[in-house]
């Protein structure tokens, strides 16, 4: 097997060209590939108050199965596997893993204290016969494509940016829960999926989303916030109005691809002003999802087809 290995939160453009140098090789070789990842990224272990996801687990997973990646292997990341030094790291892989390479890019560290880089790598996986092959980093536009880097445009609610260096829009899912049914009351029924600790969301706003329900590719306008028009501070929450959609989606697993910011979250003198802003936003949602639905039909194809 010829593997890439990362933490991998996610897949950006530049993790992409990991994935393809190990395809090419498997390929070349007549073996196998696939990833050897982390459950629990490392720096969720190590700094547990300030990392936050680009992705959960189940989103990971959703994007792995979109790009193709035949076989992806987890390491559950504890303190214990962390204090492993780099040689017992590779005897680790060595002993539950085929590898006949691997493939990482040039900023990959590994081993207690992150004391292991290329040079050490592949010092051992010489000594086990394995390849290596190193994937410089990768830029748009000029900027280093990173998980750091896209983490700041998700977080800043650039959600375009966010898209081009992952290379697919910003996802979030989840469960639809029950809410205050206040869409409803309001005309606009809106399914309600709960905010989770340790993934981060863009700022407070109204943004354009697209979802793949009932075999269809529909705008939505979403709404992530705490609602300040009506009253005291209220926890996060992510409440999704699907343009055009009558039926209920309770208890359903929504996925959610953000395409772009609308407007940041506003307080309203009382419902009805609530109720004209709303109507705007759908109409603005609405022309900006058909849009992207009709330019990306061949990629929302391939999501819909691992959904």
């Amino acid at each position: 097997m010829i593997y890439a290995l990362g933490a991998f939160d996610g897949f950006h453009l530049g993790h992409r060209r990991l994935l393809e140098r190990a395809r090419k090789e498997a390929e070349h070789r007549g073996t196998d590939w696939g990833v050897i990842t982390f459950e629990g990224h490392p720096r969720m272990l190590l700094n547990r108050d300030k990392f936050k996801l680009l992705f959960t687990p189940p989103e990971r997973d959703l994007i792995a199965r979109y790009l193709g990646i035949p076989r992806m292997e987890k390491i559950h990341f504890t303190h214990e596997f962390a204090a492993l030094g780099p040689r017992e790291f590779a005897d680790y892989i060595a002993d539950r893993y085929s590898v006949e390479g691997l493939v990482i890019g040039e900023n990959f560290r590994f081993g207690k204290g992150r004391s292991g880089d290329f040079e050490v790598l592949a010092g051992l996986a010489g000594e086990r016969g394995w390849s290596l092959d190193v994937i410089p980093s990768y830029r748009v536009d000029g900027r280093v494509v990173s998980s750091t880097e896209t983490r700041k445009a998700v977080m800043g609610g650039d959600m375009e940016l966010a898209s081009t260096l992952l290379g697919y829009p910003f996802i979030i899912s989840g469960t639809v829960v029950r809410g205050e049914a206040r869409g409803r009351r309001l005309g606009y029924r809106t399914a309600n999926i709960s905010v989770k600790d340790g993934k981060i969301y863009p700022p407070h706003g109204v943004y354009a989303a697209v979802s793949y329900i009932e075999g269809e590719w529909r705008g939505v306008a979403l709404n992530i916030g705490s609602n300040p028009t009506f009253g005291a501070e209220r926890a996060p929450r992510c409440e999704a109005h699907v343009i055009g959609f009558r039926e209920g989606l309770y208890d359903k697993l929504l996925a959610l691809f953000i395409i772009g910011r609308i407007r940041g979250e506003k307080k309203f003198s009382g419902a009805d002003a609530l109720v004209g802003q709303i109507e705007e936003d759908i109409e603005v949602c609405g022309a900006k999802c058909v849009k992207y639905i009709e330019e990306k039909s061949a990629e929302l194809g391939n999501f819909a087809a691992v959904l």
